[in-house]
């Protein structure tokens, strides 16, 4: 069974996938602007998904130590959104809305299916 860090490394490996794709949606195709916001919101969720990781790692580690860890996690995921939100307000012309929502959501929505095929294959 892999652990969790292996697990996070192949959800990192799966949204720099999405990411590759984006970009050659938005060099290649007449949607640029939608795969831009895509690409951009998938950077922001891989920043999530990574602070997610650091966070559960390091209060991993204080509970077998049995101490307290003090993380910043909500609150630096939330100031994303806030961050998106403000990109979407202050250039309103440079970013498609839904384009950069799933883009946010790219990480979690590949680790949903890799989920969902994970159980398929062992049944």
């Amino acid at each position: 069974m892999k652990s969790f860090g292996e697990h996070v490394r192949t959800y990192v490996q799966l949204t720099l996938y999405a990411l590759a794709l984006y970009v050659l949606g938005w060099a290649f195709t007449p949607y640029s602007l939608l795969f831009f916001s895509l690409g951009v919101g998938a950077l922001i969720g891989l920043f999530n998904l990574w602070s997610m990781y650091r966070d559960v790692k390091k209060l991993g580690e204080a509970a077998e130590q049995g101490k307290q860890a003090f993380t910043f996690g909500m609150l630096s995921r939330l100031a994303t959104g806030v961050l998106a939100a403000v990109l979407i307000i202050r250039y309103p012309e440079s970013f498609h809305i839904a384009g950069l929502v799933v883009g946010i959501m790219t990480p979690y929505i590949l680790i949903l299916f890799h989920s969902l095929t994970q159980i398929k294959l062992k049944e």
